[in-house]
């Protein structure tokens, strides 16, 4: 499982740099995209979403949540920048599982496209013995802006929480509407 995370994670990687190195060398002030994405990426947002958990170890367990995160993207050339924070809240294994982190989201908008990365750190929780440590993330995603205030798409990040079990793959999907 951990060679399908480390897939998943390069995969989100690759197609960023894919779509981000043309633009940012065709980026000339006055020509970046002002297509939906590009302004739909700026200023505030938030994201509230349904979270499933796979495993990264051999019959380890599953699980399912949710998380909200808020942002502020701020235009930088090619690419819009998007200081914010994270929440979660999940169950595994009957266990509950809580985090909390600051987060930055770099996108690189090319139309209706907005590939993005995602990390942060922050602190997480694992009841049952009441484990806590810093909760880790990182992965990517694409979102679809389809017109002014509606877009859909999906992330894939890796999360765990040092000194505990939790080091899992999240999917999760997404519909925006609004901005």
């Amino acid at each position: 499982m951990l060679r399908n995370a480390r897939l998943v994670a390069s995969s989100c990687l690759a197609a960023v740099l894919v779509v981000a190195l043309p633009r940012v060398a065709e980026a000339q002030e006055g020509e970046l995209d002002n297509g939906v994405a590009r302004q739909q990426s700026r200023g505030l947002g938030l994201d509230v979403g349904p979270t499933l958990l796979f495993p990264l170890r051999d019959g380890g367990p599953y699980g399912g949540g949710l998380s909200v995160e808020g942002r502020y993207g701020i235009p930088l050339g090619a690419t819009v920048i998007a200081p914010g924070g994270r929440v979660a809240g999940y169950i595994i294994s009957d266990r509950g599982v809580g985090i909390a982190m600051p987060t930055v989201r770099v996108t690189v908008p090319v139309g209706m496209f907005a590939p993005y990365i995602v990390g942060g750190a922050g602190v997480g929780y694992l009841s049952g013995d009441g484990q806590t440590g810093a909760a880790l993330l990182g992965g990517g995603g694409l979102m679809i802006h389809i017109g002014k205030g509606v877009a859909f798409g999906a992330e894939a990040t890796y999360q765990a929480i040092t000194g505990t079990e939790l080091n899992t793959l999240t999917i999760t999907p997404a519909i925006a509407f609004g901005g």
